[in-house]
């Protein structure tokens, strides 16, 4: 697919997230807040999934466009989930910054780790 068409889909995902965002926000009474979070959260997750339409090579500098959207989606989501964590629970500010941090940290050795085992090949 060429990016025309990739970058229509991704709009079309977010598109379809904040619908999904507005919805629920109609039907809570958790403020406007809720928008956002949903939002986030599902596009995230659509990101993730539309990741593996991008090409995989990457080029001289820095990651494929594949693993670029991927990582993207995957801490988009986690910010979404962590904010749906917070309006949903109880849990303290240090204890949703420890999540996104695990998750930050895990993506970002997982990058790494792939990115090494293509360079050594």
């Amino acid at each position: 697919m060429n990016n025309r068409t990739l970058s229509a889909v991704t709009l079309g995902l977010f598109i379809i997230s904040l619908a999904i965002g507005l919805m629920v926000f109609a039907a809570t009474d958790y403020g406007l807040i809720i928008v956002l979070c949903t939002t986030v959260l599902i596009f995230g997750i659509a990101l993730f999934a539309v990741s593996f339409m991008y090409p995989g090579e990457s080029g001289k500098f820095g990651p494929s466009d594949r693993m670029y959207r991927a990582i993207s989606g995957i801490l988009a989501a986690t910010v979404g989930f962590v904010g749906m964590l917070h309006i949903f629970t109880d849990l303290s500010i240090w204890i949703l910054a420890g999540v996104f941090l695990i998750v930050l940290a895990s993506v970002g050795i997982s990058a790494a780790l792939i990115n090494g085992k293509k360079e050594g090949q």
